[in-house]
């Protein structure tokens, strides 16, 4: 029974990682460029209308790699701090989590308010942070990988 409940959760965090960090490679390296060939307007609505699809599902994915995390670190570790290399994860991890929670709370929001009332400008501008953290957050989230994959060299 153990060695199950080992495994789903190592299952659940491995999926709401490679779920959010995919989404966030995608919607840079791939969504982002191809945009560029939209005009304003229907480019910043396209974005306001990823950004309402995606988060939801990245509350979802912080959730489940917050109680899987921690779940993970009390019953094979016995609790905080943990090994060095999960110290890492954690303290990446949360970065990640208030960066995002900064773009989806206040960011984004000042993109859906310009979209909805048509001020394209100030919509553009909104998308400059919002560029700077996803970028930021794909870093994080491939630096965050290494990591735990490098766990048994890292200690």
């Amino acid at each position: 029974m153990f060695a199950l409940m080992n495994a789903l959760i190592s299952i659940l965090h491995s999926l709401a990682a490679i779920l959010w960090i995919g989404g966030i490679f995608f919607a840079f390296m791939v969504l982002r460029p191809v945009s560029t060939m939209l005009e304003p307007p229907p480019r910043l609505q396209l974005w306001s209308a990823v950004f309402a699809r995606f988060f939801p599902w990245v509350w979802v994915f912080v959730t489940t790699l917050v109680v899987t995390g921690y779940a993970d670190l009390y019953i094979r570790f016995g609790g905080l701090p943990g090994p060095g290399y999960l110290v890492a994860m954690q303290v990446i991890g949360w970065v990640m989590i208030i960066l995002f929670a900064w773009l989806a709370f206040v960011l984004v929001g000042r993109l859906h308010r310009a979209v909805r009332e048509q001020r394209w400008p100030d919509a553009a501008a909104a998308m400059v942070p919002i560029r700077r953290i996803i970028a930021t957050n794909l870093l994080l989230g491939i630096l965050i990988t290494v990591v735990g994959v490098a766990r048994p060299v890292l200690g």
